[in-house]
């Protein structure tokens, strides 16, 4: 956010990657409506409606048909994702989580839902 470069800074820029990749908005994207960020976006569609912001291009498609057969273990998989990616882009660093935790998180998610 325009101070020197640390660790949290670093954790900050993760977390807009992760927002950025599962939604498919750039924090310059046009799309970023009433001068709200990309990370307050998503916190106003977390969790609830979460499958609202999520990029459709993320699933499969059949026959022109998104599959998502399983949306139950979509929604396990996205909420987990999102909400480290959020955590990481507090706006004070002391508020983020570490880079350990967030990959303690992610691991967590993802055997939650390969048991599935």
């Amino acid at each position: 956010m325009g101070g020197r470069p640390s660790v949290e800074g670093d954790v900050y820029s993760y977390g807009i990657l992760l927002l950025e990749l599962f939604t498919g908005v750039s924090p310059t994207d046009e799309r970023i409506i009433d001068g709200l960020s990309l990370q307050k976006q998503v916190e106003m569609a977390f969790p609830d409606q979460v499958m609202d912001i999520v990029d459709p291009k993320l699933f499969s498609e059949i026959d022109g048909e998104h599959n998502l057969d399983t949306p139950e273990n979509v929604y396990s998989c996205l909420v987990p994702v999102i909400q480290c990616g959020l955590m990481c882009c507090k706006e004070s660093p002391k508020e983020r989580i570490s880079i350990k935790d967030v990959t303690k998180e992610l691991n967590l998610a993802r055997t939650k839902v390969l048991r599935q």
